[in-house]
């Protein structure tokens, strides 16, 4: 039981490394996107606006990637 439950930790450990990785890139990726591909599609949002857009989908992408990862890690 304890060895199963250390598993357990290290490997939810490596799952929440590899979802910050993935986000963080992910992150810098979305909002230079946002940045030149807004004014082709005629939005003005302002960096501060962009960076709260970018926020929300950062939180909501980290959360995807843990539990996804999670899930097939326990299967």
């Amino acid at each position: 039981m304890k060895k199963k439950l250390q598993n357990l930790f290290s490997g939810g450990r490596i799952s929440v490394i590899e979802a910050a990785t993935q986000v963080l890139a992910g992150t810098v990726l979305i909002f230079l996107s946002n940045m030149l591909v807004f004014p082709l599609l005629g939005i003005e949002a302002t960096t501060s606006a962009n960076a709260f857009l970018v926020a929300i989908n950062t939180v909501v992408a980290f959360a995807k990637s843990y539990f996804v990862r999670a899930f097939f890690r326990n299967m």
